[in-house]
């Protein structure tokens, strides 16, 4: 048994309609809800990074962050959910990248600080080491 379809007949166009009225409902729902939780969280990172440092240790990647993070502030503002929430993890990225180049940065530094305090140390224990000239007869 086969089925044909009537292609002319009057149900068609308001199949049509209620397919297109169902897409419309469908992305209405689908809308991208306030990201305040990632703007609180973005948020802290950018403070959190600034707090350790790096805004000297990372200049670029906290510009970076703090300019992603004005941007999703902006989008939140005109209700762009989207996107908001795109430029906060971005921004919490590069915030996360600063803080953990500035703890890098930091670790460098105390292992040069130890490496010369060993050397010096070596030094003294050298120098108190030597044996005495022999006297001269």
């Amino acid at each position: 048994m086969t089925f044909q379809f009537n292609t002319h007949s009057p149900t068609r166009p308001a199949v049509a309609m209620a397919l297109a009225g169902a897409s419309i409902f469908l992305a209405a729902c689908a809308s991208f809800p306030p990201p305040t939780e990632q703007m609180a969280v973005s948020t802290a990172a950018v403070a959190h990074a600034v707090n350790a440092g790096g805004g000297q240790s990372a200049p670029a990647e906290m510009r970076s962050a703090q300019d992603k993070l004005a941007r999703a502030n902006t989008a939140m503002a005109g209700k762009d959910y989207n996107r908001a929430r795109s430029l906060a993890e971005e921004a919490q990225a590069d915030a996360q990248l600063a803080e953990a180049k500035t703890h890098s940065m930091q670790s460098q530094k105390a292992v040069e600080q130890l490496q010369e305090d060993d050397r010096v140390l070596r030094e003294e224990t050298d120098r108190k080491n030597k044996p005495a000239p022999a006297p001269r007869t």
